[in-house]
């Protein structure tokens, strides 16, 4: 059993010393039972190579055998012992998805999850995490990551919305004369709005540019301009009426909501299976945790 370990967190890491930490052992103790597993199987798992720990063949399509019996092991103990048993998860989330989406519902996952310990951070940019231990990390973008398994979360359309006051100011057809709130790092501006809603129209520069939806929500409701959201985040003011839909015209967005489980860490685990399905029912995506095993 304890070689078993030593080989999924010396894999999970990719490195010994990084599963040294995790287990409470020294490298070389990791490294030795590595190699008496390795002896009594009578084949090499890893490839060792100027200090760098890269899986075999053999070890690639041994791992997830060996990381599925230990979470049977751990389901099982779940059932058996109680929810009590359960082991802290850490979410990392963006910043204006974590404050205007996912904090209004933690209520209901802690009711269906009484005995959850979960570990909540925030992130301004879609990127792996660096000297964070992250279960699931929720990012925005194309989807394409090479440090974890990606599952789709939630694909938005991306909306105009004004404060009432500001609207009521001008005609629909005269937009382009309000003061513009633009998202940087997006790929669905103005410019693209435009084409759809009036494109005759000469666009001017925004007034503003920020680097968080919940910046621009802000600044729209404080009257000083119309911004172009995610129908996600900007549901919470519409539904208040700090703001309004300031045209029909909604883009399609070519980017979404991903969740990404690294290679680094046990997807496995009971716990984590459980929110990520909960997180996917609550966005509507329902895509199961074992199709990208």
């Amino acid at each position: 059993m304890n070689w078993l370990r030593a080989f999924d967190a010396s894999a999970r890491h990719g490195s010994f010393t990084l599963a040294a930490e995790e287990l409470g052992l020294t490298p070389s103790a990791v490294s030795y039972q590595v190699r008496g597993l390795e002896a009594q199987l009578g084949h090499k798992l890893f490839r060792r190579e100027h200090k760098l720990l890269n899986l075999t063949r053999l070890g690639h399509a041994y791992l997830p055998v060996v990381a599925k019996a230990f979470a049977d092991i751990d389901a099982s103990t779940w059932n058996l012992f109680g929810k009590g048993f359960e082991q802290e998860v850490t979410l990392r989330c963006l910043t204006s998805l974590n404050l205007l989406w996912l904090m209004p519902l933690l209520g209901e996952y802690k009711a269906q999850f009484p005995a959850s310990r979960l570990r909540v951070l925030s992130s301004s940019w879609s990127e792996p995490s660096l000297g964070e231990s992250i279960d699931v990390d929720i990012r925005y973008g194309d989807g394409n990551w090479p440090d974890g398994a990606v599952l789709p979360l939630m694909h938005n359309e991306v909306i105009a919305v004004a404060p009432p006051s500001l609207l009521g100011s001008v005609p629909h057809s005269d937009l382009h004369n309000l003061p513009m709130i633009e998202m940087t790092g997006v790929v669905d501006t103005w410019r693209h709005f435009f084409a759809l809603h009036d494109p005759k129209v000469t666009i001017p520069e925004p007034t503003y540019k920020v680097d968080q939806s919940l910046i621009a929500l802000e600044l729209a409701s404080r009257g000083l301009g119309i911004a172009l959201i995610a129908d996600v985040f900007a549901r919470p003011y519409l539904e208040r009426g700090t703001l309004i839909r300031a045209s029909d015209t909604a883009l399609s967005t070519q980017h979404g909501h991903y969740l990404v489980l690294p290679s680094d860490r046990n997807s496995h685990r009971p716990e984590v299976s459980n929110l990520v399905t909960w997180l996917q029912s609550q966005a509507g995506s329902g895509t199961a945790l074992h199709t990208v095993a």
